[in-house]
């Protein structure tokens, strides 16, 4: 059926279409337009096509790895690598085949190798945009916006109109505080190209962000009617939704992603998310029907068999977590924290040395990953190891010494060797970092008790406050009330002031506090 009407959404577009020939120029402009409305797909074929003809066009080669998503399976980005490579090698003074080597370095979360190549470029040409708009990319990925702006205004004294890079310069300064600041970049990316897809959507974001809801929903609906069927977008709008508490809303935008009928794996994960949704609200058996869904639509897929196994332990399910855990490493084996699960579950399962194996599988693949010590620490607690439980607590600390997990571990392991002042300041400490750390409140109230039974009875005030705050946090939570509220009785609280203190009134007043 002709629709005639598709031509007045975007005329630009259909402009490039029919004075399309068989030119490279023509076709490789009517490439960068379909990307930079990510159309990737259409972009893809005449990319490929280019570069059949030519294979060491490295700008049609740029605008190929702009095509790829997160969905690119490891294959494709592993055969363009070696493809990269062989280009580099073949013309080891071109600066742009270096850059595009360390632009799939960083689609494929090589940050170093990324650095090194674009160093490479850089050095070769200095003054190439590209190379400087990565490099501003690449500290984004680092989590360094002060860094990536100084790179992105040298991109931009080159080339002020990017509307790539303007954008990413807006995300580097949204990060950095400054919101109009951010704002005025994205308005200068769509003052250069109005169909710019990301330009539209990134301000659509802000301004959700912000609260202002309907423009910022009139920029997002501007941007889907360049493109409608990206994936990102929907998942990018759930994300916003829920964290601002619009949980419906967010997934009404997961179900209106599905109705479009994605690929398996983009469906699985609007089902995983799903998922994570309803438990967020209440709804396990909800949660439990969309990941289970999500393992069937993508046999592939590691993330709902994990939510799978976080389920069930939190059910105390232990040996349906340890299924589920080791059938998400079946298919993602160099996750580290699916490796700090399993650790854990088999801790519960009294499989001490197998959980061992698993932390130390952990670190090996990551060695930041600070929670595999946190399971080591416990794994010597168990085995009586005083002197390897505080070495490990202590090589949690030196990567997260602001986690209030590692503080609580720490307590921990000062209260077994009966340093309970120390362990007191501990758990404190892991309060003061997240005020609803059940287990550290829990954990210090014992030591409280513990010090006024051994000589300090001063601080029963102490231990009455650690465990009020363990009853507040379960009431909060939905978790029993029985272990705070006897250990409060024994303290002398009576049964009124406990009424009081869970009281919704009461409770209203302590989240405002």
């Amino acid at each position: 059926m002709v629709r005639p009407w598709l031509k007045l959404l975007d005329p630009g577009l259909t402009a490039l279409k029919t004075a399309i020939g068989t030119g490279f120029d023509e076709r490789m402009a009517l490439a960068r337009a379909l990307n930079g409305r990510a159309r990737h797909e259409e972009a893809r074929e005449i990319l490929d096509q280019l570069l059949a003809e030519d294979r060491s066009h490295a700008e049609a080669w740029f605008e190929r790895l702009l095509c790829l998503s997160d969905h690119t399976n490891e294959e494709e980005g592993l055969e363009l690598l070696g493809q990269l490579e062989s280009l580099r090698d073949e013309h080891p003074g071109h600066a742009g085949h270096l850059r595009n080597l360390g632009y799939l370095r960083l689609l494929l979360q090589d940050l170093d190798g990324a650095e090194l190549a674009l160093q490479q470029a850089l050095a070769q040409k200095g003054e190439d945009p590209k190379s400087l708009e990565l490099a501003g990319l690449v500290q984004l990925h680092r989590n360094h916006p002060a860094e990536a702006k100084g790179w992105l205004l040298k991109a931009l004294s080159l080339k002020p109109r990017d509307p790539r890079t303007l954008r990413l310069l807006a995300i580097a300064m949204e990060q950095l505080g400054d919101w109009t600041g951010a704002e005025a970049q994205l308005v200068a990316a769509l003052q250069a190209e109005d169909a710019y897809y990301w330009g539209w959507h990134a301000l659509g974001e802000l301004l959700l962000k912000r609260g202002d809801l309907a423009e910022g929903l009139r920029c997002i609906q501007r941007a889907r009617s360049l493109h409608v069927c990206d994936p990102a977008s929907y998942f990018i709008l759930a994300e916003i939704f829920s964290e601002q508490g619009h949980l419906e809303l967010a997934q009404g935008q997961l179900h209106t992603l599905m109705l479009l009928a994605p690929p398996a794996p983009v469906m699985a994960e609007a089902q995983a998310l799903l998922g994570e949704l309803k438990r967020d609200m209440g709804d396990r058996d909800g949660a439990l029907s969309y990941f289970s869904l999500a393992t069937e639509t993508d046999p592939d897929a590691s993330n709902p068999w994990a939510a799978l196994g976080d389920m069930a332990r939190e059910d105390a399910r232990w040996e349906d977590a340890l299924r589920c855990y080791r059938e998400a490493l079946m298919r993602e084996p160099d996750a580290a924290d699916l490796q700090v699960q399993l650790g854990y579950a088999l801790l519960e399962t009294r499989q001490g040395p197998a959980a061992e194996q698993a932390f130390l599988q952990a670190l090996e693949l990551d060695p930041s990953e600070y929670s595999a010590y946190l399971g080591l620490s416990e794994v010597y607690r168990f085995a009586n190891r005083r002197e390897d439980q505080v070495k490990m607590v202590e090589q949690a600390m030196a990567l997260a010494p602001e986690d209030s997990d590692v503080w609580n571990a720490r307590g921990v392991a000062l209260e077994v060797t009966d340093r309970w002042k120390e362990a007191t300041e501990a758990y404190e400490k892991a309060l003061a970092l997240e005020p609803q750390h059940r287990k550290a409140a829990n954990n210090l109230g014992f030591v409280l008790e513990k010090r006024m039974d051994n000589g300090e009875p001063e601080l029963r005030g102490r231990a009455i406050e650690a465990w009020k705050q363990r009853l507040l946090i379960c009431s909060d939570e939905g978790q029993s009330l029985k272990m705070a509220t006897e250990h409060l009785a024994n303290l002398g609280v009576g049964e009124e002031t406990l009424r009081e203190w869970l009281r919704p009134e009461f409770l209203a007043a302590g989240m405002e506090g």
